[in-house]
């Protein structure tokens, strides 16, 4: 409660302090201290949004997501504006580095407006994950872009004066401020039922992005007076709430209070992948306890990370001896069955090379199925999964089970989805435990000629 009246009052003490500035507006010059100061908020900041896109990555969350890319494009220009600092690193104050703070943070609006907005289009969340890459690469393209043009003085503020340069800045922060304004009356709109500590912070922290423009329009050219160094605090204290709010919730998943509804519970066209060693139960009871505790590590090291970092999927659990990994369950992997039937091929081809040293060692079994499934968040506070069900799951499980030893059995689906060139036996009118019709599948030999997903 304390935190978010503290987060409540900041934006009005700001507000204040700025109609005040005639009265507080003392100068005060250090441009070493400016340096390390927002370099060093800059840091954080990218900090910040490293944290953010973590969060989203892994629920593949829209709104988390653009999130990120505001505090991203808020740290990258804070760098820029630092670098640029006069007297430190450059001799001469260039009119790019000196707007650098509002120009990314009227770019940073952008995507914070549109974090606030997102739920209203349905294809535009999953284009946001799907592009996620490309958008990160984005910005610090924008940044690179803004140096050079700002080394180079190029127009539109190539030579101009003081007084023209702060017109310029003067547009930025008035289409900044209502930008960030629009955009945290959504976020109070959207959460005003259960506005508890991180999305406040969020409100919080656009309402004092906005006065921070609002006082570099006001301040003009006053470089080291006070009103120029409270604008820029205003920054500071905007990123502080939200990185003290973050840090206040449960670790492994800070963001979670902001997720999209989407999120928590979707549908996707996925590809899952289960693989269970045949005959392990014997070989356990048959076997020196340190000799299956060897075996399983050896079997896991090698499908985990073949599968998460070489094909891209998700490992999702362990079942005694099996593993059930997913592939698309962000939306963004149009080629899932290809990746999933590429894993299950290559993990089978390195379990024989390991059976060749070890004989005794149980064989492999792997399905493979692609489907529509349900992405749905379970658990709370102290662990949250985020669970795939269906009748695809439960396919791809019952494949595995009917896989000949040491081979891929594919649903039809997934052997649709394949490349002209995959080879494969096929197994018509398959009877499958618990399913009322018969199912065709495919015994999965190679996939010649396929590139394999990074």
């Amino acid at each position: 409660m304390v935190a978010r009246t503290i987060a409540l009052i900041l934006p009005l003490v700001g507000f204040v302090s700025l109609l005040l500035r005639a009265e507080l507006d003392l100068h005060w010059e250090s441009p070493r201290l400016h340096f390390v100061l927002f370099l060093a908020l800059g840091s954080g900041a990218a900090l910040l949004a490293s944290f953010a896109a973590q969060a989203a990555d892994r629920r593949g969350d829209a709104r988390v997501m653009l999130l990120s890319l505001a505090f991203l494009v808020t740290g990258v220009f804070l760098a820029v504006h630092a670098i640029g600092t006069p007297g430190v690193l450059l001799n001469n104050d260039l009119p790019g580095f000196r707007v650098a703070i509002p120009s990314g943070l009227l770019l940073a609006s952008l995507f914070a407006c549109a974090s606030a907005f997102v739920d209203l289009n349905p294809a535009f969340a999953p284009a946001v994950v799907r592009h996620r890459k490309a958008l990160r690469r984005s910005v610090f393209v924008a940044m690179a872009v803004w140096m050079g043009w700002s080394l180079l003085q190029l127009p539109p503020l190539a030579g101009k004066s003081a007084e023209g340069a702060g017109t310029f800045v003067q547009v930025l922060a008035g289409l900044g401020a209502a930008i960030y304004s629009i955009s945290a009356l959504r976020y109070a709109v959207i959460y005003r039922r259960r506005i508890t500590l991180l999305p406040f912070s969020v409100v919080a922290c656009f309402a004092l992005l906005a006065e921070s423009m609002f006082g570099s329009a006001l301040v003009g050219e006053r470089t080291w007076h006070a009103s120029w160094w409270e604008w820029h605090l205003l920054i500071v204290t905007a990123y502080g709430v939200v990185l003290y709010a973050a840090h206040h919730q449960w670790r492994e998943e800070r963001f979670r209070q902001l997720y999209l509804s989407t999120t928590r519970e979707r549908t996707e066209t996925v590809s899952v992948l289960f693989a269970d060693l045949a005959g392990f139960t014997t070989f356990a009871e048959q076997s020196p306890q340190a000799d299956v505790a060897t075996m399983l590590s050896a079997y896991y090291g090698l499908a985990t990370p073949l599968i998460s970092q070489r094909f891209g999927g998700e490992v999702e659990k362990f079942i005694g001896d099996a593993i059930m990994a997913t592939f698309n369950t962000r939306g963004d992997q149009p080629d899932h069955a290809v990746r999933a039937a590429t894993a299950a091929v290559e993990l089978q081809h390195q379990m024989r090379s390991m059976a060749a040293d070890h004989p005794d060692w149980p064989r492999l079994r792997v399905g493979v199925n692609t489907g529509p499934a349900t992405v749905r968040e379970m658990g709370g506070p102290g662990y949250v999964a985020y669970a795939v069900v269906g009748d695809t799951v439960n396919t791809a499980s019952r494949l595995q089970t009917l896989a000949p030893l040491g081979e891929v059995l594919i649903g039809h689906e997934t052997y649709r989805r394949l490349p002209p060139n995959a080879t494969a036996e096929a197994h018509r009118a398959l009877r499958l435990k618990g399913k009322s019709n018969p199912v065709d599948a495919y015994v999965l030999r190679s996939l010649s000629g396929t590139p394999r997903p990074n």
